[in-house]
């Protein structure tokens, strides 16, 4: 089991994704703070989705889903009393329980790392064609192109999440998917839906920016 510190966001972030975030909570302050102190490759923290509450303001973070990802962190910009930060989706975790010992404002997870396994290959490989049909399925009804793909189908499934405007419980099933497999099927059953419910409704899905993401 591992210590990690926790950031509650509204978003979903994937291994090997990146994400913006504009840190000015003090709490959040003092963890770049504590960050810069270590070795570049020791600058992660963990980044959960909110199950119930907000990033800010008076309701603040009441349970967040219990799986998350390490954010590393591979830029720091000043913008006066706020940073603006880029981090990097690294490995998933699996949240166990807080620190309550922890003598710092901002929570520390006790995180069990989840391994990435990838299941049948033969059905991964078909899953993998699947999710590619379907993605151009997708942008057809959306009358759209999508970007270049990549070959990895771990890759593959994580970049649905993060390119797909998909709800955060959906972002979720995909994340916290056992293996690859499981998260192409999924992904690839998303992505017929999201297709059938474009042409249905003749409007498009709202995403909400997740590049840039306040705390």
């Amino acid at each position: 089991m591992r210590r990690l510190p926790l950031f509650p966001l509204g978003v979903v972030l994937f291994p090997g994704m990146p994400l913006q975030l504009q840190v000015f909570e003090p709490r959040y302050l003092q963890l770049l703070e504590d960050l810069s102190e270590v070795e570049p490759e020791d600058r992660e923290f963990g980044v959960v989705a909110i199950r119930e509450g907000s990033e800010i303001g008076a309701r603040q973070v009441h349970s967040v889903h219990r799986v998350g990802c390490a954010a590393r962190l591979a830029s720091v910009r000043s913008l006066g009393e706020r940073f603006v930060i880029r981090v990097l989706g690294s490995w998933r975790f699996r949240l166990d329980g807080v620190d309550a010992a922890a003598e710092s404002p901002y929570a520390i997870g006790l995180v069990t790392k989840l391994p990435e396994e990838r299941g049948d290959m033969e059905r991964v490989r078909d899953h993998a064609a699947e999710v590619r049909r379907a993605l151009e399925t997708y942008a057809t009804a959306l009358n759209g192109e999508i970007p270049p793909l990549p070959d990895d189908p771990d890759e593959l499934a994580y970049t649905v999440g993060a390119l797909v405007p998909l709800s955060i419980p959906d972002q979720q099933e995909l994340l916290a998917a056992p293996t690859t497999e499981a998260r192409l099927l999924a992904a690839r059953d998303r992505l017929r839906r999201e297709a059938v419910l474009i042409r249905a409704t003749h409007s498009l899905p709202f995403r909400r920016n997740i590049s840039d993401s306040p705390n």
